[in-house]
């Protein structure tokens, strides 16, 4: 673990509060792809340049989709305002962080792997001793950003109104999976890589999808309101 890493949750933790909290949609898009981008990045050590290419592309691409899908759709702020959805990451990546060290614990008292449950080998020299011969390792900081990431976009996700707020949280949650399964199971293979990046590319598109139907209903149902108050009245 490095505080280099520490850093780099924290910020997808901020981005992912943004994108759940503010009333405009563009500053939105761009704590989504604050998120994505930096989700990208946690791994230690990094992967190649095409792999982390592959990441970074569909980060910004599933934003940029959004981006243009959230333009002039009816805004959606977060009911809990912003430093409620701050506190909600702050729970949620604790919880990931006990999570795997409570895997890591199960494997070192079955003689299995310490540190990281699929991480066999020696310690790295940044990894933090939590008890015993239990670490805190780069895969346990991957598992606490999924949880945080599924912490904030289970709510939108599940309970919000369908638009914008609605697509954000399927993407946080998209992702939130992705890291669980590299946090828990390990690095993805090549071929991997890239299905998850097609797996992040359409759920943006699935929001896209949701954010501009729940616009145009939306739209229709104001004209109509429209319509019937400047319709004179019968006796």
């Amino acid at each position: 673990m490095s505080p280099a890493l520490v850093a780099v949750v924290i910020v997808v933790c901020a981005g992912a509060v943004v994108a759940v909290s503010t009333r405009d949609w563009g500053a939105a898009a761009i704590g989504l792809a604050v998120a994505l981008v930096a989700s990208a990045l946690l791994s230690d050590p990094l992967p190649s340049v095409a792999i982390l290419g592959v990441r970074v592309v569909a980060g910004i691409l599933v934003a940029a989709i959004l981006r243009a899908a959230l333009q002039g759709g009816p805004r959606q702020p977060s009911p809990l305002g912003w430093p409620a959805e701050a506190l909600l990451a702050t729970a949620g990546a604790v919880a990931g962080l006990g999570l795997a060290v409570g895997l890591a614990a199960l494997a070192a008292a079955a003689g299995g792997p310490i540190g990281a449950p699929n991480l066999p080998g020696p310690r790295n020299p940044g990894d933090v001793v939590v008890g015993g011969d239990v670490t805190v390792t780069a895969m346990a900081l991957v598992v606490a950003a999924g949880t945080a990431l599924l912490a904030l976009g289970a709510a939108p996700l599940v309970h919000g109104e369908a638009g914008g707020r609605r697509a954000i949280g399927l993407v946080l949650v998209t992702q939130a999976v992705l890291l669980l399964r590299v946090g828990i199971g390990g690095p993805a293979v090549e071929l991997e890589e890239i299905a998850r990046a097609a797996l992040l590319v359409v759920s943006g598109a699935t929001g896209a999808v949701i954010a501009r139907a729940a616009a145009v209903a939306r739209a229709g149902e104001d004209a109509e309101v429209r319509a019937s108050d400047g319709r004179p009245l019968r006796v």
